[in-house]
């Protein structure tokens, strides 16, 4: 039976919140999917302290848990999720690649200096500590299915043409966009971190669908809503996804 779902996250919450409004507006009756943007002024601070011990501000633990009880929702998380392109959408002044366990669907670049895929790992452990730290105070409302991030595109020239400010501040311009091989890695390898703690904390972790994939799982063009987010198109069927885990 169909019930409202709750996603509580940063930017890649837009295609969901995108989608639940075309639903809301095509049929008024239908169970709801709501959406909380942590980083959203009404919930300034949304995180108070440091570390591993910080926790989420009163207004944004109000928010949350007068949605949870009104309402009954799926919970869900979309926590984060942009780290790995921040250090891996923009050439490197040094380019480095690493292999990866399990293995990836693109070679290695060979003119790029090879480095372990622990410092890559620990690279990411450091990077997304603070996304972390938001998943362990989210599983104390309850626990909560986490979204994985979209994954990569594969074409370098659309990525170049729709990357944000944030991408051309820390250098695209000059020396464009990482390999897809390297982005798609450190992308399966941030999840495999995110997933890794999301089990940890006894909640489940949802797959990217692989019918958005193409065959070597990068995002297919026509669901992206920039560089490095989906479109309502996309936000569409992770509601569906999510429909499917209730």
């Amino acid at each position: 039976m169909s019930r409202n779902i709750l996603v509580v996250g940063q930017s890649h919450i837009a295609a969901i919140r995108s989608a639940a409004r075309t639903r809301r507006e095509t049929n008024p009756e239908a169970p709801r999917t709501r959406v909380i943007h942590t980083l959203e002024e009404r919930y300034r601070p949304e995180m108070e302290g440091e570390g591993p011990d910080a926790r989420f501000g009163p207004s944004l633990v109000e928010t949350i848990r007068d949605q949870l009880d009104r309402h009954d929702p799926l919970f869900a998380s979309a926590m984060g999720g942009n780290f790995h392109n921040a250090i891996a959408l923009v050439q490197h002044e040094r380019p480095f690649d690493f292999h990866l366990t399990g293995g990836s669907p693109l070679p290695l670049d060979e003119a790029a200096e090879p480095i372990p895929e622990a410092l890559v790992r620990a690279a990411l452990e450091k990077g997304i500590a603070r996304d972390l730290a938001r998943l362990r105070r989210l599983a104390e409302f309850g626990p909560f299915i986490h979204i994985e991030s979209p994954p990569p595109l594969r074409d370098d020239a659309a990525i170049a043409v729709q990357a944000d400010a944030y991408f051309q501040g820390r250098g695209l311009e000059a020396r464009g966009v990482a390999p897809a091989g390297l982005r798609w890695r450190i992308w399966r390898l941030n999840s495999r971190i995110v997933r890794e703690a999301v089990e940890a904390l006894g909640c489940r972790f949802l797959p990217v669908p692989a019918t958005l994939c193409d065959a070597d799982g990068f995002l297919l063009p026509h669901l992206a809503g920039d560089a490095t987010h989906g479109n309502e198109q996309y936000g569409e069927a992770l509601i569906r996804a999510l429909e499917a885990m209730a």
